[in-house]
């Protein structure tokens, strides 16, 4: 045990020197996990100590989040497509929700947080931190390590996160995400510069044009390799088996090194003979070369890099052909950098929709994100800083361009980006305050949209690409403390959660006690009460197919010796206790 520092023998000089160079710490103490207790003990000025994030609803001894389904928003064009989610509230809150919902299920993340520029463009403990906040890195570290942790639960080992971010937490952001508490460096998958804008007249020594994107995977030694779309522009020419292109050399003088079968003489079509500059070789060995001599092609040249028969500059070069159809089935390796995705496409488009909205990220960039994972079937899609749900617009757009049947979940607060007190000076209803709100105002009436349909700007009618959306807030909270009264009432108010677990929103069968939930063959039992267990029991053996039934139990007890008679048609989980299991490691309660 460390020795207790006894500040009363220290000198006025030594403790004002101390306390000095502790406040000019860049990022706070929060960040410096690392120093003793004792060094905090004497910050006599609480100003000097980063102060964690605090919830109004913890504060009141009610830390469990559950969710509320808002059925008026709800959209439905297709029962045979996947159904997407919209949770409005705290990402915090809404993380820790999905956390039992969709521990491990997760594909894809991508996030646009604040960048932390000082402008008031990010909040903690509902203020916003301006440029002069000593504590403001510290702050906006401690509020991403918060939620961050959350989101790595959610991504399957395959899984991989993408996220946005400005050169003002850059570097705080990287050296967070390589820490051993979060994906760790070994995870680290790389970092896409991003001309973000083509033209600036800020900046005093340079017009600021680029952010980052910093990519992680779960796991890397399990991440698939990402493929980028092939170039169909560059195979121009044709013959038998299709377009093709022949601009690659068969020589490269960047192959070096130990390659003894890979320096020989070849052929030309006038009987000479050409090989590469002494310490040097051709892509191929010799056999692949005899193997492949229908796509060699030879072209005569005044700068060839090779060398003729008697050691002197060649004539010819020799090129390979590439043919579209087979490159457009193995792709490319994609860049890391992009410059074709700046962010005024992002609000120009909203424009368009009647929505206004300056921070946008351009849709074509998130969809060229997923697209370079290469999946495109029962893959989740995750972004639980949605701002105006440019997320979920690309999901939508790329499951009608491929055929395929991705799914979104995002995740949204209701800020209000300062009109708060304007509209309460107005008189306006706290319900009516609320429609104002970025959730309510931005990001719905955009997916809305984009599902139904609508006339843009010009009066043109735009076809809507369909797809299934669920609305949800997450205001209500939970006691954390056990008792017989605060179990029931997570339970009373679980169905929501346990139907987003599931995926299973159509209602079979409601009873006072019980309800019923289907989604395709699949079924969702939920059992509020032990004594209806028999009349539940029941209802299910007139329906054909499996159920995943979850049974109100004081104890870890589904009440298993019960269903006997159905066990080769149920799985059970005792309520509240498997949603409490996931709360408890997260609240720590």
């Amino acid at each position: 045990m460390k020795k207790k520092i006894d500040y009363d023998v220290w000198s006025k000089d030594e403790l004002i020197k101390e306390i000095k160079r502790i406040k000019e710490t860049t990022y706070g103490l929060v960040w410096h996990r690392d120093l003793p207790e004792e060094k905090i003990d004497i910050l006599i000025n609480p100003d000097a100590r980063t102060p964690s994030e605090m919830f109004p609803n913890e504060m009141a001894g009610k830390p469990f989040p559950v969710l509320k389904e808002v059925k008026t928003k709800a959209i439905e064009t297709d029962k045979n497509k996947p159904t997407n989610i919209l949770i409005e509230g705290d990402n915090y809150h809404s993380l820790a929700v999905l956390n039992f919902t969709h521990e491990e299920a997760i594909d894809l993340i991508y996030i646009d947080p604040p960048y932390n520029t000082g402008n008031n463009d990010f909040i903690y403990n509902d203020k916003y931190i301006d440029r002069e906040d000593g504590y403001r890195h510290s702050k906006w570290l401690a509020f991403m390590e918060k939620r961050l942790k959350l989101a790595k639960k959610l991504l399957k080992e395959t899984g991989v996160i993408f996220i946005s971010i400005g050169d003002d937490e850059f570097a705080q952001l990287k050296l967070l995400l390589d820490d051993p508490g979060l994906f760790t460096e070994n995870n680290f998958v790389t970092c896409i510069p991003r001309v973000a804008k083509t033209a600036s007249n800020k900046g005093k020594h340079f017009a600021p044009s680029v952010d980052y994107i910093l990519v992680y995977a779960k796991n890397i030694e399990k991440l698939d390799l990402f493929k980028d779309e092939v170039d169909s522009s560059l195979y121009r020419k044709k013959d038998e088996k299709g377009f093709y292109r022949d601009d690659v050399a068969l020589y490269q003088s960047g192959l070096i090194g130990h390659r003894p079968n890979c320096r020989y003489f070849i052929n030309c079509p006038d009987g000479s003979k050409v090989i590469p500059p002494v310490g040097k070789f051709w892509r191929w060995g010799p056999e692949t070369a005899q193997k492949n001599k229908d796509i060699m092609v030879f072209k005569q040249t005044k700068s060839s890099p090779l060398l003729d028969g008697k050691g002197k500059q060649a004539k010819w070069n020799i090129y390979t052909k590439s043919y579209l159809l087979e490159r457009q089935e193995t792709g490319t390796v994609p860049r890391n950098f992009l410059d074709q995705f700046i962010n005024r496409q992002g609000a120009d488009f909203l424009k368009t929709m009647d929505i206004s909205f300056d921070y946008s990220k351009p849709v074509e960039l998130i969809k060229y994100l997923i697209k370079i994972t290469d999946k495109k079937n029962d893959i989740t899609v995750l972004d639980f800083m949605a701002g105006s749900g440019t997320t979920g617009q690309a999901v939508l757009e790329l499951n009608n361009e491929d055929g395929g049947t991705r799914n979104f979940i995002l995740g949204t607060n209701n800020e209000l980006n300062g009109l708060k007190q304007e509209l309460e000076a107005k008189g306006l209803s706290k319900k009516e305050i609320e429609e104002n709100g970025i959730c309510r105002r931005i990001t719905y009436p955009r997916l809305e949209k984009i599902i139904k349909g609508y006339k843009n700007t010009k009066g043109e009618k735009i076809e809507g690409l369909g797809g299934n959306l669920k609305y949800f807030t997450a205001y209500d909270f939970v006691e954390a403390k056990e008792t017989d009264r605060n179990k029931r009432k997570l339970v009373n108010k679980s169905t929501e959660m346990l139907c987003i677990k599931e995926s299973a929103f159509e209602l079979v069968q409601e009873e006072e006690d019980f309800k019923i939930f289907r989604n395709h063959d699949k079924y969702l039992g939920i059992i509020f009460h032990e004594d209806s267990i028999s009349d539940y029991i029941k209802a299910i053996k007139k329906i054909k197919g499996y159920f995943h039934t979850y049974t109100f139990s004081m104890t870890d007890d589904p009440h298993k010796e019960e269903f006997t008679d159905v066990a080769d048609k149920v799985i059970l989980c005792a309520i509240p206790d498997v949603i409490l299991k996931v709360y408890r490691e997260i609240f720590k309660e």
